[in-house]
């Protein structure tokens, strides 16, 4: 009797393996560069900015941000709150950059502020790639036909959790880094007015910036995960009546 290979059946084996191959990869590549994002950040080697709003006393927005100051106008108007000459040099921009919004940045920061500033560049990697970890297992159940399987409800349920920690480490990160470098800025001599002293205190504040689509993976994994944990009590009890 002769025996040959089922293309269709090979290809079907194959899939699931090839999906499993590649989140393996692409999962322990994101690890590996979330670590380094942070090891960079930790040594300096990325940049720390965050995310401010400047103040009322600083209303003068333009591609620099530029506060009022009194003596001095840019098109021959005033503006008002100004502050006074010796608080700020008229012309002089706020240490801040226009980025889809204000950032800004401080130099030798202690690494817990180096890495909660720098949360969105590693905090988001390593989040992701720990819950494509933790879903290996799953598609290679699935793959091979038993979605249901012991332990998928678990593993779906860890990947939700990890991806609303990563969500809140990027949120809330750069917004308790604020408040530091806020304060390194203030006390900085290079945006110092005619006096010598820093940029004066309340100028500007953090601002904390939330991004909803990380919450729509973790709400779809937590319905995966319910779904199921509920395919499983089923297919249990259908076993439990054979």
């Amino acid at each position: 009797m002769t025996t040959g290979l089922n293309p269709g059946r090979t290809k079907r084996k194959l899939a699931p393996a090839l999906l499993v191959g590649v989140m393996t990869v692409s999962a322990s590549l994101a690890v590996a560069a979330g670590v380094f994002y942070a090891f960079l950040s930790v040594t300096g080697g990325l940049t720390t900015e965050v995310p401010v709003r400047p103040t009322a006393e600083a209303p003068a927005y333009m591609d620099v941000t530029l506060p009022c100051v009194e003596g001095w106008t840019l098109d021959g108007g005033g503006c008002q709150p100004a502050a006074t000459p010796e608080q700020w040099r008229g012309g002089v921009p706020l240490p801040v950059r226009h980025a889809g919004g204000f950032l800004a940045g401080a130099d030798d920061l202690d690494p817990t502020t180096a890495l909660l500033a720098t949360a969105p560049a590693w905090g988001g990697l390593i989040a992701g790639g720990l819950a494509g970890l933790v879903l290996i297992p799953a598609l290679r159940t699935t793959g091979s036909g038993r979605p249901f399987a012991r332990g998928n409800a678990r593993r779906l349920t860890t990947a939700t959790a990890l991806v609303v920690l990563g969500w809140l480490l990027i949120t809330a990160g750069p917004f308790l880094a604020a408040p530091p470098i806020i304060e390194a800025i203030e006390a900085a001599s290079r945006h110092a007015g005619p006096n010598g002293s820093g940029m004066p205190t309340g100028w500007i504040a953090p601002d904390m910036r939330v991004t909803w689509w990380p919450l729509l993976i973790a709400g779809l994994l937590g319905t995966l995960a319910a779904a199921t944990r509920q395919g499983a009590r089923l297919a249990a009890d259908t076993e439990g009546l054979v």
